[in-house]
């Protein structure tokens, strides 16, 4: 059992290297079309373990704080190893999770630039793994200005 929940660990991080890879790893100095530069961007951060539990923060001032705070909220749940993510006010992250035979959950991250997007995003990622049978469901979805 041990072993399988490595794995799943290993999945949310794989998740989350992808993500990172892609819009979420936003240079926060790089305005994006349309941004009010006039005032100072805000962040958003997600944390969640493998079996779904999730915190999540919005419209903080820098993206170190909003990571400190969600991960210290993940960490307070008890609830296994904290994977966290944070994204500038124009992104969202979205988790979305199943349970697998065994009755364990399994937890994937997506991200994108609305709420929708995001949402596909976890949902295509969750959905690819073979085990969800397509039964993938999506926990939340938080953007960093909170929309």
């Amino acid at each position: 059992m041990n072993a399988l929940r490595s794995r799943l660990h290993l999945l949310v991080a794989a998740s989350l290297l992808a993500m990172n890879g892609g819009a979420m790893a936003q240079d926060a100095s790089t305005p994006w079309p349309g941004q009010d530069t006039t005032s100072p961007p805000k962040f958003g951060a997600l944390a969640f373990t493998a079996d779904g539990s999730f915190t999540a923060v919005w419209k903080q001032d820098s993206k170190d704080v909003a990571v400190a705070k969600v991960e210290a909220d993940c960490n307070r749940m008890g609830r296994g190893a904290c994977q966290v993510v944070g994204f500038r006010q124009e992104l969202c992250a979205a988790i979305a999770s199943f349970r697998t035979a065994k009755d364990l959950t399994a937890t994937y991250a997506g991200g994108g630039v609305t709420r929708a997007d995001a949402r596909r995003s976890a949902l295509e990622r969750c959905n690819g793994d073979d085990r969800a049978g397509r039964r993938c469901q999506v926990r939340t979805v938080v953007c960093g200005d909170g929309r």
